[in-house]
């Protein structure tokens, strides 16, 4: 079961970006991959510090979940549109959301299903890690507009 629920996080997310305006979306795109190739490093340092173990994933990843390439990067892309440029907006969101996955979804949905296993690290450190990347990728996408003249389509 917990490889099922390891593709249907890795692909049906995706789906949630088609209503969306898709010139808005490309606009996050990027901030998306900087997101993505974050959590890969978190990842990493979650192994050598034994945070956490990756027990059940797709066949072709290892100690990276597939949340990380799926609902992950949708959930950014999908903040980002709503919420960006106000900063304020874009953190509280962040923080709630965050807290429903490290409090509610990792211990009941993705630990129940084997999906992973906290090791090292609680639930409130989980909350931590996963904050911590917020001012970076809200920092990029900024130093992005800026570097690349977007038109503020948002």
């Amino acid at each position: 079961m917990g490889e099922v629920l390891s593709w249907i996080i890795m692909i049906v997310p995706w789906f949630l970006l088609i209503p969306l305006n898709s010139i808005r979306v490309r606009n996050f795109l990027s901030v998306a991959f900087f997101t993505v190739f974050l959590n890969t490093i978190y990842f990493q340092m979650a192994e050598v510090w034994n945070w956490w173990t990756v027990t059940s994933n797709v066949f072709f990843l290892t100690n990276v979940s597939s949340f990380t390439y799926g609902l992950l990067p949708v959930t950014t892309i999908i903040v980002f549109y709503f919420f960006y440029p106000n900063a304020w907006l874009f953190f509280g969101a962040n923080l709630l959301l965050d807290a429903i996955q490290a409090f509610i979804i990792s211990p009941f949905i993705f630990e129940q299903f084997g999906l992973y296993e906290l090791n090292k690290i609680s639930n409130l450190g989980l909350y931590i890690a996963i904050i911590s990347h917020l001012p970076i990728i809200y920092l990029y996408q900024r130093w992005y507009d800026s570097v690349f003249n977007h038109k503020k389509t948002y």
